[in-house]
């Protein structure tokens, strides 16, 4: 019982700030709707202030509308229409790239596609320029019953009074509002069929509402608002070793692999947030897969006046000069048509029986009208005459011409973008004189940019986040060509696996504007054409595109049919050639005999491997035992002489010590000079000639000398 408590206070916290928001917003674009509302219903043609028509229509006076305003609103729409904005996504870090970029701009345009965008553009794009402001907005919903695949929708706003946007927003685009609201007034009957489950539905009396929330129920009709808000989190940001970041809140509950996590800090995100109220309780609740609200504003002329925002739109100052045409029409009008009245001068009794036909002469084309030459008293007078008067038509009428100028000054529309013939001959002048008209009203086209920009960003944004699951999706390109692509999965396209994830990266939007995609094709082939006539080679370098670019049907199969017809080298890439079946069987019997005739080069060449390594092996091992074999040799003459040596100094060091011990002194350098050479024996034994050195050590390869005892 506490919990429900608690909660209901909870609640109704909730939707107590929600009616505050509601009510500041009202406050604060009240004036704006109003002169919104004027500015509508002076383009519908209510043009007449209501005293000043009543009392005209009460004598009979005309009281025309001549209303140009819708001329002037539909130069500006329909110049947009045919040269429409588009969205442009492209790449801005090193994980995203320009094919997932295009995936991205496919399905944008399938989105707008689907939703038929531009019907809820061009609505709330005629709404900025009649009244000031225009809204659309961003939805999402089930592809159909019987799917979990959610699909974005744009969605018109019929009522742009019917939307309420943060205030406090300083973009034109609304893109850091915090809060806004799209209500409808339901009557009571259609609100219990819509939630019958309701605590409202099972209410029988609403006056107590009422009074709590002034304007949100009466005794027939309810108010049900969707509210969007925007809700502060705290969170924790990791940062992983592959340089990407996680919130805390994403991680799986799972996770423990906490070593990936190289830093970490708090962070506070914004998450949108989506309710459907009434005065009294939540209907439905969920959360926005975007950080901006989804409902776009499009302005007319923003104008800020020391804080307090004006919005214009092109009807608010034409209204003087359409009101002073209005007169001067009605004037002019007046004035011809009461020429024909002006009264009979007549003497009395000189009509007397025939009045009947004198009261109908200003009715009846009568061939004469008859009168009585004299008067009561028998006076012969003259014949009845018109009291003639000339009204002021010709002033009247430059005095509308001038009301007909002041109209296209305010508007900024002038004779050149309306189509009337000016002093300017050369279609360059033209065109020039018709672009003064388009940079005058071009605020507009800008404002509109804007918002369709902003737009671009909510999709990108809310992409990744519907089409987060492995599924096939529609792109559209440019020229309106459809493919079909596999998302958040491996798929195979042109022999290459490929992997598109929609939510690695982060992508830009960018608009471009101009023509649509059939009227630049329609300019391009008229240029072709020409380019023709003066050039007749380019048929045969670019025929194929210059049919591609007609719009008569069976364009692209001719085209197709001389393409083929163009040297491949033009092409830049080689054309296919028919073979006849002859030739193909030919060709495949020939490549079977050199598939064999290759197989057994190969064979053979494996084996003639298979050889050498054998004949290199044998060398190799006779080698090795001939190095072998030295070595040893090697060995035993090194041993050999290391033993004689040994030998031959011991039996000197015995001859040594016998003449010590015999103290006879004697030189122990005995022999001629040349004993004392290492070559030589001292003992007087020939040394063999392989121990015999020159001065550097170098065998000499000589007989050695005898030494006598």
């Amino acid at each position: 019982m506490a919990t429900n408590k608690k909660e209901s206070k909870k609640v109704e916290k909730f939707l107590k700030t929600a009616r505050k928001r509601f009510n500041l917003a009202d406050e604060a674009v009240k004036e704006i709707r109003k002169k919104g509302d004027e500015d509508l219903q002076f383009r519908l043609g209510n043009q007449w202030d209501d005293f000043t028509r009543k009392q005209r229509e009460s004598y009979g006076r005309p009281c025309l509308t001549i209303n140009r305003t819708p001329q002037f609103i539909k130069q500006i729409t329909n110049d947009m229409r045919q040269n429409r904005p588009s969205v442009n996504v492209s790449p801005v870090d090193d994980l995203a790239d320009k094919d997932t970029a295009k995936i991205f701009k496919g399905i944008i345009r399938n989105i707008e596609y689907n939703s038929n965008a531009h019907a809820a553009y061009d609505y709330a794009f005629e709404c900025a320029v009649t009244r000031s402001y225009g809204y659309w907005r961003i939805a999402t919903d089930y592809i159909n019953p019987e799917s979990f695949d959610q699909e974005i929708l744009i969605k018109r706003i019929k009522n742009p009074n019917a939307v309420f946007l943060d205030p406090t927003a300083v973009e034109p685009d609304g893109s850091d509002a915090d809060w806004g609201f799209v209500f409808e007034d339901v009557l009571i009957d259609d609100y219990k069929a819509m939630y019958p489950n309701s605590e409202l539905a099972s209410m029988d009396d609403w006056s107590s509402i009422g009074e709590k929330a002034q304007g949100w129920a009466s005794s027939d009709r309810v108010r049900v608002c969707e509210y969007f808000y925007k809700d502060q989190v705290e969170d924790t940001l990791y940062l992983l070793e592959d340089g990407s970041t996680i919130f805390k809140s994403e991680l799986p509950e799972d996770f423990e692999d906490f070593q990936l996590i190289k830093n970490e800090r708090k962070t506070t995100t914004e998450k949108v947030k989506w309710a459907k109220i009434n005065a009294c309780e939540i209907l439905e609740e969920t959360e926005i897969p975007s950080r901006f609200i989804p409902i776009v504003p499009v302005l007319g002329d923003e104008i800020d006046d020391n804080g307090k925002t004006v919005l214009e739109s092109v009807v608010r100052n034409t209204k003087d000069p359409q009101k002073m045409l209005n007169y001067w029409a009605s004037a002019e009008t007046e004035a011809i048509t009461q020429a024909p009245l002006s009264p009979f001068i007549v003497a009395e009794g000189q009509v007397e029986g025939y009045e009947e036909i004198w009261q109908n002469a200003n009715k009846v084309p009568y061939a004469f009208l008859p009168y009585k030459p004299t008067d009561l008293s028998g006076q012969m007078v003259s014949p009845p005459q018109r009291n003639s008067f000339e009204p002021a038509v010709m002033a009247i009428t430059n005095a509308r011409i001038q009301a007909s100028q002041d109209l296209k000054d305010t508007s900024g529309i002038q004779d050149a973008s309306l189509g009337m013939v000016g002093n300017e001959t050369s279609g360059v002048a033209i065109q020039r004189r018709n672009m003064q008209s388009q940079t005058a009203n071009y605020h507009f086209i800008d404002n509109f940019m804007r918002s369709i920009k902003h737009t671009g960003r909510i999709l990108v944004e809310m992409i990744p986040k519907i089409y987060d699951a492995e599924r096939t999706v529609r792109i559209i390109g440019e020229d309106k060509s459809e493919e079909i692509v596999k998302i958040n999965s491996l798929f195979e396209r042109d022999g290459k696996a490929e992997l598109i994830d929609l939510s690695r990266g982060r992508y830009d939007v960018t608009i471009s504007t101009g023509p649509s995609f059939t009227s630049k094709r329609q300019e391009a082939a008229q240029s072709m054409i020409e380019m023709s006539r003066n050039n007749p080679k380019f048929v045969e370098i670019a025929g194929d595109l210059m049919i591609k670019n007609q719009d008569w049907p069976g364009a692209d199969e001719i085209s197709e049919r001389f393409k083929r017809t163009i040297n491949p080298q033009i092409l830049g890439e080689e054309q296919e050639q028919v073979i006849p079946p002859q030739v193909q069987a030919q060709m495949q019997q020939s490549a079977a005999m050199i598939d064999a005739l290759t197989k057994q080069l190969n064979d053979a060449t494996e084996e003639i491997k298979t050889k050498r390594l054998e004949l290199e092996s044998e060398e190799r091992i006779a080698v090795l035992k001939m190095e072998t074999d030295i070595r040893k040799e090697q060995i035993k003459a090194e041993s050999s002489r290391g033993f004689f040596l040994a030998e031959q100094q011991a039996k000197e060091l015995e001859k040594r010590q016998a003449l010590l011990n015999s103290e006879v002194p004697m030189d122990l350098s005995f022999g001629p000079p040349e004993m004392h050479n290492p070559n030589f024996n001292q003992v007087g034994n020939e040394v063999p000639p392989e121990f015999i050195q020159g001065p550097t050590g170098e065998p000499l390869n000589e007989p050695g000398y005898f030494v006598e005892d």
